[in-house]
Order: structure tokens, then C-alpha cells, then sequence
């Protein structure tokens, strides 16, 4: 399985990405078309909005298919054009860094809830 995040609580065996919600989607669509990799969550998962948090973490399998698979493009394409709608509507304010730590615990908490599901399990 990979793990790509640009949350710093999700650090165990992660693609970490220093940057923001968009960069996380933006890598992880890159991944599906070069490496050809398949999402295992959704990119939008949770009822938080791209312009409410600022943190994403997506897992993808870690088997390299021999094509693309136009579904996980498809999804990826999809939340990459509702973040920019989102973002466009309402810029997210500039929070402080207590705001973002609570957000950081959110994501991390809905991606291990979903693994834990499945029965994988990683720590902080």
C-alpha cells in the first residue's frame, strides 16, 4: 500500500508531501498515469471540504498495473476540479497553528479508521 499525505501526524512508510490538499492530489493523480497505480480511497473522502481543511491523506495499491486505470484517473480528475471550485468560492482562511493540528488529528484519525476496517493499521 502507499500512503501519500501532506499530513505530518501520518508519518509511518508515507509518501510525504510538503505542501498543500492540491499537491496531494496532484501527485497522487501522477502516480495513477505514471506508475499506474489504483486508488484504494477516495480522494474526497470525509464530508470536509478542500477550503475547510488543509490536510489529505490517499492510499493507493502499491501494484504497478499494466495500464492506467481510467477509473482512479477519473476520481482523481474529478476532486482535482472540486478543489479548484471549493478554493474559487471560498479561500480558505489562514489558520493558526493550534486550528491546523486539530485538522492534522482529523485526517489522520478517518485514514486510520477506514484501515483499521480492512485490517491495516499504522501509527503515528
Amino acid at each position: 500500500m502507499i500512503i501519500v499525505s501532506n499530513n505530518p501526524k501520518v508519518n509511518e512508510n508515507v509518501k510525504f508531501i510538503a505542501g498543500s490538499y492540491e499537491d496531494v492530489l496532484i501527485e497522487v493523480k501522477r502516480l495513477v498515469i505514471d506508475n499506474h497505480l489504483r486508488l484504494l480511497t477516495h480522494p474526497l473522502s470525509s464530508s470536509l471540504k478542500p477550503n475547510e481543511t488543509y490536510y489529505r491523506t490517499i492510499f493507493l495499491n502499491e501494484t504497478h498495473f499494466p495500464e492506467i486505470d481510467l477509473e482512479s484517473l477519473e476520481y482523481m480528475e474529478e476532486a482535482i476540479e472540486v478543489y479548484n471550485k471549493f478554493i474559487k468560492s471560498k479561500q480558505r482562511p489562514t489558520w493558526v497553528a493550534s486550528v491546523l493540528a486539530d485538522f492534522a488529528t482529523v485526517d489522520y484519525f478517518i485514514a486510520q479508521s477506514t484501515f483499521e476496517r480492512i485490517g491495516y493499521n499504522f501509527q503515528k
